[in-house]
């Protein structure tokens, strides 16, 4: 049987070093060499491509314990240069599960890797404290040692307390100011993660705990089309431009880590508020580094080792071939709905093409 054809792109650029280097693959082998002969397959000119390392988005959701992982999650993650992502796991949805059969299905080769991280919303969550005294050994085996709570959780104090007392980090995310400011009091210098920093205002706040980590999305920093803001359907709502800004003044300093916070389609029926966003989490990174004149491994840095170190993974060993000058007027994607789609209309730049690892290749 005749060998498959291979396919070789010539002289690529690292951006963040300046080196070139060439990519051959044949089936699913790749290998990395400063030069390849031309004529011994497929040849590829890639002097005006680029080769990124790929991205750890950290905050995002997905049905997969109410149905699995779909083709679909994983093309939305391929396009936006995700290697890795954070899904969150209702405790609603799971404490009546085999916790650690339902981890080694999503654990299944697949491109991307996803890493479960146990949420508990404010829907009968006053059990959550003696199941996770009862599961602590499970818990280590399953999840991250951070959980995600909400503030409007009736029994966000005694869930808290429960993970500082077994050693964990909550993660919160504050649903006003008033909620911001008694979360920070509670905490005083324990370790605590705050999600969705949209002002340099709540980024002060969050900072007076010591030992907090902060994240945010690249849809509290972008300009948007005009009205677009006010008609999207999520938590938080986004901020005027103007508080927009002041984030941006404080982002590289004081914001440990971003993430697309993307609300992937539900199975069927409605679903509740969230962006369809992780398809252009590698643009508007981009953008983000042209819009603010910001340092690319700087941004970089922060949807990758910075997300790795808080929650305690290997960052992705994967990385991606892009097409730095592709520019889009963002359109919906399949199934999207415009107050899901907070980049729609923008014009992005970068494309991504394949993600590469030594042993596969996933052509975008």
């Amino acid at each position: 049987m005749a060998e498959c054809l291979s396919t070789t792109i010539h002289d690529v650029l690292n951006p963040l070093n300046g080196a070139r280097q060439s990519i051959r693959w044949q089936g699913k082998n790749t290998a990395f060499s400063p030069v390849w002969p031309h004529k011994a397959g497929r040849d590829i000119d890639g002097a005006a491509l680029w080769l990124l390392p790929a991205l750890y988005d950290a905050d995002a959701h997905m049905p997969l314990v109410q149905f699995g992982f779909r083709h679909a999650d994983l093309q939305i993650a391929l396009a936006g240069g995700v290697a890795q992502t954070n899904v969150a796991i209702p405790w609603q949805l799971i404490r009546g599960l085999d916790v650690r059969a339902f981890a080694a299905d999503i654990a299944r080769e697949q491109a991307i890797k996803l890493i479960p991280l146990l949420s508990v919303s404010d829907e009968d969550s006053g059990d959550f404290p003696a199941w996770l005294k009862e599961n602590r050994g499970v818990y280590d085996e399953v999840f991250r040692p951070l959980c995600k709570f909400y503030s409007t959780d009736p029994n966000l104090e005694r869930n808290l307390e429960a993970m500082w007392e077994a050693g964990l980090k909550p993660m919160v995310w504050n649903s006003s100011e008033q909620d911001l400011e008694k979360v920070v009091k509670l905490a005083g210098d324990r370790p605590i993660h705050f999600r969705h920093a949209t002002s340099a205002a709540m980024v002060a706040t969050m900072c007076r705990v010591s030992a907090a980590t902060l994240q945010t999305s690249p849809h509290f920093l972008l300009p948007l089309v005009p009205g677009k803001a006010e008609t999207l359907h999520v938590l938080p709502p986004l901020p005027p431009q103007s508080v927009s800004r002041t984030l941006a003044g404080v982002f590289l300093d004081r914001v440990d880590m971003i993430a697309s916070d993307h609300n992937a389609l539900p199975v069927s029926g409605g679903a509740g508020p969230g962006l369809q966003c992780q398809q252009h989490f590698l643009p508007s990174l981009l953008a983000l580094t042209e819009t603010f004149g910001w340092s690319l491994a700087d941004v970089l840095h922060k949807a990758i080792g910075a997300p790795a170190a808080i929650f305690g993974v290997a960052p992705p060993e994967q990385f991606l071939l892009v097409d730095p000058a592709y520019t889009e007027t963002v359109k919906l994607w399949p199934g999207q709905s415009p107050e899901r789609a907070a980049f729609e209309g923008l014009q992005l730049k970068g494309r991504v093409l394949a993600m590469l690892s030594a042993s596969r290749v996933e052509l975008v």
